[in-house]
């Protein structure tokens, strides 16, 4: 690391910024170097473990890759000219992490999904990837609309028990083989949170994408939970070539259990007033009054009632 990273991130001016993250092979012939900037991300955190820093990123934009070559033989000379001016920048020494680098330029729009393959499909053409798969995990969005679910700064999601969502993930291979089988699988724990759709696809293509059905279960109380995303081979005990894990946050109702209080109250008030007003009144009217109410008392306690256990 650069001495001058070392001492923004030492008094505490490196938070807040924006990052460049690359992935660089600096080889000594120049046939061999390869540069490729892969996404942008603001630094959240950054803190010093004995001779380590670790840094908390939150992705942001993407690279335009648009003028960028898809030839290996391009790219490589290309990427010897921008090493040898990260070199340049740093005093003659060449650092994997730098605060003076090339300019990039950044795309601000456009479509994330376009925009991440055309990053995939050129980490694709170095031999440390060509035969690797990629994965995209989107952002939720609403079971029947476009709103979006926002992730915390702490990296969880949180909905709602009667938020489903919609969770689309994308995967991206130089190379299809068909043995060993691979799939795309989505697990939760089951109880506060469920797949309702199908929790397996089988990755049959180079490219292709799909979303999986996430249903909170109602409670009584805000849950804690996990969805896991894995990539890899179908057998079990396998190593998965990709896991994307994130907690959620299943938050109860407030409104839900004022609604359901509601129904409960006025549901035990009607089943007894057949009771109050007595043998005199009308019988119509207390069979009625009886029927509403155990209605009542059954969508508080049945439909409203607590998750699976």
């Amino acid at each position: 690391m650069a001495a001058s990273l070392q001492q923004r991130v030492a008094t505490g001016d490196i938070l807040r910024q924006r990052a460049l993250i690359g992935f660089i092979v600096d080889a000594t012939t120049p046939a061999d170097c390869f540069l490729l900037p892969v996404r942008v991300a603001e630094i959240v955190a950054a803190e010093c473990v004995a001779e380590v820093i670790l840094f908390k990123l939150r992705v942001t934009d993407h690279v335009d890759l648009d003028d960028y070559s898809l030839s290996r033989a391009e790219i490589n000379a290309e990427s010897r000219k921008a090493i040898d001016k990260i070199v340049e920048g740093n005093g003659g020494t060449y650092y994997p992490a730098v605060v003076k680098f090339p300019a990039f330029p950044i795309r601000t729009s456009g479509d994330p999904a376009q925009l991440w393959i055309s990053v995939a499909r050129r980490l694709a053409l170095h031999p440390t990837f060509e035969n690797s798969y990629f994965m995209r995990v989107d952002q939720p969005v609403h079971l029947t609309g476009s709103t979006a679910f926002a992730f915390e700064p702490q990296g969880r999601l949180s909905l709602g028990d009667r938020q489903p969502a919609r969770l689309p993930v994308s995967f991206y291979s130089q190379r299809y083989t068909e043995t060993p089988k691979i799939t795309l699988t989505c697990s939760t724990d089951g109880r506060f949170l469920r797949v309702s759709s199908d929790d397996s696809h089988d990755v049959a293509l180079r490219y292709d994408s799909t979303e999986f059905w996430l249903q909170p279960e109602a409670s009584s109380f805000d849950a804690l939970t996990h969805v896991t995303i894995r990539l890899g081979p179908a057998e079990a005990e396998t190593t998965p070539v990709a896991v994307v894990r994130f907690p959620v946050i299943i938050k109860h109702s407030r409104m839900r259990l004022l609604t359901r209080v509601s129904l409960s109250t006025l549901g035990a008030f009607l089943v007894a007033t057949p009771a109050i007003l007595g043998a005199h009144s009308s019988l119509t009217a207390r069979i009625l009054l009886a029927v509403i109410g155990s209605a009542f008392l059954s969508t508080a306690t049945i439909v409203m009632g607590r998750p699976r256990s």
